[in-house]
């Protein structure tokens, strides 16, 4: 008789997830998904929410036979919001196929101009912030601080929340003639939009005063970890005696990238992760990605590292987030200077990417992270030396905080110190921050 009553009751399960609408079966993917796998910060568990947006699906459901996922994508929006966690909130199909795309380091979906834009209150236009590498923008002369504010001879719209979209109808039209304002110059740039490589590597250059500027647009793109040790080694190599380290605006990305990545400028870096699943702890040093975890170790060769040894400064501000406050805060630990503006606030839990029955996903936050100590991470980090990141002074021709940091470089090297932190040995898997 019991199995006849399990068995019944695996048929009634099968049957009512079989006739669940589409809405219901979405929502029911995510809240496990969440119950499973959701590590972050937040006060509240996302299975003590459960009933709540059950509810408030069922309510927007009423007298829908076959509740599409759209509904669903409503409610789980609104309880990614209750969570109130950065690493933590539902894509639409559209951006997670991009997410994807920038993690493998593959063209972009749809043909682009390549550049990142910002809308800055007060000026009219969208700045551009960066350009990707071998973009219609870069290759077309578009640089960091320049304005866009007009496309084939039409202005675009006072309405700060409209003028991207303005600008994205344009792109899909074909050849461009943008007007674009240059500190107190006006020029026209003619491009034509195209698929680009959406890879973000760091890329160096050396001012004739002998500092070098590394700027570090991301830590998503593959290899990036790699080619911040060959940087250094191009700026020792070429004499260079102080560094500017940039990740202004970097969103972050995978945390092996941005531990590597540190570990040019510390030696050594080290971090905790405690997950649902329990601790893992990474670190490298020499080359080599450790990892431990469930009482096993494995050690994985990266490549030959790079140690740089002069004077450095970091700049950040409130749109570096996630790894790039990783990064930032393993050099701080060590002695290095950061100057700017308070980061993002994710830098104290890791993320993961799920794919939902509709295409899109969720973006979990998978575990906390913990210094070697055991404890927690601030949420953000707080730079020794605080200094706004001018954007109305960028699009007139000025990058205040870079030339903070100069001055801030001329101080004698002996300012600087640089102390060592300690070795650990970390679980290898793939998480990104």
């Amino acid at each position: 008789m019991p199995a006849i009553r399990i068995w019944l009751w695996l048929l009634l399960w099968a049957l009512s997830v079989a006739w669940a609408s589409p809405a219901q079966q979405l929502f029911d993917q995510a809240m496990n998904l969440l119950v499973t796998h959701y590590a972050g910060v937040s006060a509240k568990a996302p299975a003590a929410l459960q009933a709540k947006y059950q509810a408030r699906l069922t309510e927007l459901c009423q007298g829908q036979a076959e509740c599409p996922y759209e509904q669903a994508v409503v409610v789980l929006g609104e309880l990614v919001d209750e969570l109130d966690d950065g690493h933590t909130r539902y894509l639409s199909p559209e951006r997670l196929r991009e997410v994807q795309r920038v993690f493998r380091g593959e063209e972009s979906e749809k043909p682009g101009l390549g550049v990142i834009l910002r809308v800055v209150e007060g000026l009219e236009g969208l700045l551009v912030l960066e350009t990707f590498e071998q973009s219609p923008a870069e290759q077309a002369g578009l640089r960091r601080g320049d304005r866009i504010v007009g496309v084939n001879g039409q202005t675009l719209p006072a309405e700060a929340a409209q003028r991207v979209p303005f600008l994205e109808a344009q792109v899909g039209q074909g050849k461009l003639l943008l007007e674009v304002l240059r500190g107190g110059g006006r020029l026209e740039v003619s491009l034509e939009p195209r698929r680009f490589s959406l890879r973000q590597l760091p890329s160096l250059t050396l001012r004739e005063d002998g500092v070098a500027l590394l700027r570090i647009p991301s830590f998503a793109t593959p290899d990036t970890g790699r080619r911040v040790h060959a940087l250094v080694r191009t700026a020792t190599e070429r004499g260079a005696r102080a560094m500017v380290i940039d990740v202004r605006d970097n969103s972050g990305g995978s945390a092996q990238e941005c531990g590597s990545a540190a570990a040019a400028f510390v030696g050594e870096v080290q971090r905790r992760f405690q997950g649902v699943q329990g601790m893992t702890e990474w670190s490298f040093r020499g080359g080599v990605w450790y990892s431990r975890g469930g009482g096993r170790e494995q050690a994985r060769f990266l490549f030959e590292p790079a140690r740089w040894r002069g004077p450095v400064v970091v700049l950040a501000n409130s749109r570096s987030a996630s790894c790039a406050e990783y990064f930032a805060f393993d050099l701080q630990d060590a002695g290095i200077t950061v100057m700017g503006e308070p980061t993002r606030g994710v830098a104290n839990t890791t993320t993961s990417f799920f794919p939902l029955l509709n295409g899109g996903g969720l973006q979990i936050s998978v575990s906390r992270a913990l210094r070697p100590d055991g404890t927690l991470y601030p949420s953000r980090l707080t730079p020794n030396i605080l200094q706004p990141d001018d954007l109305k002074a960028l699009a007139e021709g000025r990058d205040v905080l870079l030339e903070r940091a100069l001055e801030w470089l001329r101080v004698p090297a002996g300012a600087w110190a640089k102390s060592a932190i300690q070795s650990a040995r970390w679980r290898w898997t793939r998480s990104f921050c």
